[in-house]
């Protein structure tokens, strides 16, 4: 699994904690870097409130706050932050700043508390019962991406005779993708007794063009390259992807 926190010091789990005489759920996980270090949004999504956590609106006691959603409607909040970097209603990646380490709000030092909400509205997504209205932020974060599945590989011999595209037909694959996974240039010029790996024999994966996708992005959800793709799906330009288009994968 994706160390999803790589970089972070980890004070606060999420869950039931020991407080007082009792126990208290802490609804996210406080992370530390340094005051004032830049945070990276950990996937990309909407955001829909950047700014002071006003009281009343889910998002009071959190000070400097930047609230998202993502892809699967849930909503992602970043918290206690000493500024924003980001507006509302923009689109941002992962990876990009949207705000810094901070102590603003109610808390005892600087860290990140992020915590994810099942629902974005209302009172995006704030309700008194924590324990069923969030969720644990590691387990979402390292499922929120496609995992790579187990590459399964045949070895074949080639034989007196054989051809790239005989071959290709027998394990229901195609001459490009033995070509991408073999590194070869002429499908004409394969030699007996050479050994070709057949990738994923017999049990392709198939994705299917949303809006706003582009070659980058698939692949790297995938674990693959652009290249690949390419080279499997036999793509003459990588900027032409149609909606409902089905690209092979793996």
């Amino acid at each position: 699994m994706e160390l999803v926190f790589s970089g972070y010091r980890i004070s606060q789990s999420y869950g039931w904690k020991p407080f007082g005489s009792g126990l208290q759920f802490h609804q996210g996980i406080d992370l530390v870097k340094s005051h004032k270090s830049p945070v990276h949004a950990f996937t990309e999504g909407t955001v829909l409130y950047a700014g002071m956590g006003k009281t009343g609106t889910g998002l009071g006691n959190y000070g400097n706050v930047v609230f998202v959603k993502d892809k699967n409607g849930r909503g992602q909040l970043y918290a206690h932050l000493d500024s924003v970097a980001v507006k509302a209603g923009a689109s941002i990646k992962k990876g990009q700043v949207i705000g810094y380490q901070g102590m603003t709000g109610q808390v005892t030092g600087s860290h990140l508390h992020y915590e994810v909400r099942k629902k974005t509205a209302p009172s995006y997504g704030w309700e008194s019962d924590q324990v069923h209205s969030t969720l644990e932020p590691t387990a979402y974060l390292q499922n929120f991406y496609p995992q790579p599945a187990p590459a399964t590989f045949t070895k074949y011999i080639v034989k007196a005779g054989d051809t790239l595209s005989q071959i290709a037909n027998h394990y229901h694959t195609t001459v490009n993708i033995l070509k991408a996974e073999n590194n070869i240039s002429n499908e004409n010029l394969i030699r007996v007794g050479q050994v070709l790996r057949i990738p994923n024999a017999g049990n392709p994966v198939y994705y299917t063009v949303k809006s706003g996708d582009n070659l980058t992005e698939i692949a790297k959800n995938y674990y693959t390259t652009v290249n690949k793709l390419v080279s499997m799906n036999d793509i003459k330009n990588i900027n032409l992807l149609q909606v409902g288009q089905k690209l092979r994968v793996k």
